[in-house]
């Protein structure tokens, strides 16, 4: 009587209710296809993910439950689909999608361009392969911390002094006074962001400011700057490769997206809040 109160005999129970109802109501479905076969490559696909699990290959005994936990995982899976388990499960339907798309990317990874659809590509896509600026300069710095008027004073008379061709002084600060074919990234991660910027329309070879930052004041003598340079495509080969792939892959998922959907006539019933 102990074993009537079980749960788990009341869930076997029921599921093999629910089988039997379904067989006599859709008797071909059930028995139409019986024949489970287990293949060569199935099994030897079994053995390779059990050895990279546990870094051995199955004993016997162990492989015959892989075998036979597969067959179960079959035999439910041909009778979800007949049962139709499968329809309007949102969560099946997203995986089912998501392989969908996953067939998709594997194809288009197998195109392999030549090397003048890349050259195409990268002088298409040039601002994204293109090298940083570099700048060499000299710089001075003016903190802020003072009051506001002999800030104002301080950043008068020094402009007034560099106006002379005259050198111009700063603060002590932990700030490099000197930055040699620095990329426009280094500038700015040292100086604050937009700082490379403001150095793009400085003269070469005198003092100008001052130029603000998020730190302070600074007045600025350029020495050179370095105009970023589109690399070759064997420098950045790899990148564009990948960059293109990327691109192939979307641009032949949204193609075929296109085309399924025309292989469908489509009716919206909207609801009439909507």
């Amino acid at each position: 009587m102990k074993l009537l109160k079980e749960p788990l005999l009341h869930f076997l129970l029921i599921g093999a209710a629910f089988f039997v109802l379904f067989a006599l109501v859709n008797p071909e479905s059930v028995t139409s296809e019986k024949r489970i076969v287990v293949e060569n490559g199935r099994i030897n696909n079994m053995v390779a993910v059990f050895a990279r699990t546990w870094n051995r290959e199955p004993s016997r005994e162990e492989l015959q439950g892989l075998i036979d936990n597969f067959i179960l995982e079959e035999i439910y899976y041909r009778q979800a689909l007949a049962m139709g388990i499968d329809e309007n499960d949102p969560v099946i339907r997203r995986r089912l999608r998501q392989k969908m798309e996953f067939f998709t990317s594997e194809a288009s990874s197998r195109v392999t361009p030549e090397d003048k659809e890349l050259e195409q590509y990268l002088q298409t896509h040039a601002d994204k392969y293109q090298t940083d600026n570099s700048y060499s300069f000299e710089q001075r710095y003016l903190s802020p911390d003072r009051p506001a008027d002999q800030l104002e004073k301080l950043l008068q008379q020094t402009a007034q002094q560099i106006a002379k061709g005259e050198m111009a002084f700063g603060d002590q600060t932990l700030l490099p006074s000197n930055f040699s074919a620095a990329s426009g990234f280094e500038v700015n991660r040292t100086l604050g962001d937009g700082f490379s910027e403001k150095l793009d329309s400085l003269p070469v070879g005198e003092w100008s400011g001052p130029i603000q930052s998020g730190l302070g004041f600074h007045f600025v003598k350029l020495r050179e700057r370095q105009i970023g340079q589109l690399p070759p495509l064997a420098q950045v080969r790899d990148k564009v490769l990948r960059d293109w792939s990327y691109d192939k892959s979307l641009a032949l998922k949204q193609d075929l997206d296109k085309k399924l959907k025309e292989e469908y006539q489509v009716i919206i019933k909207w609801p009439k809040k909507a």
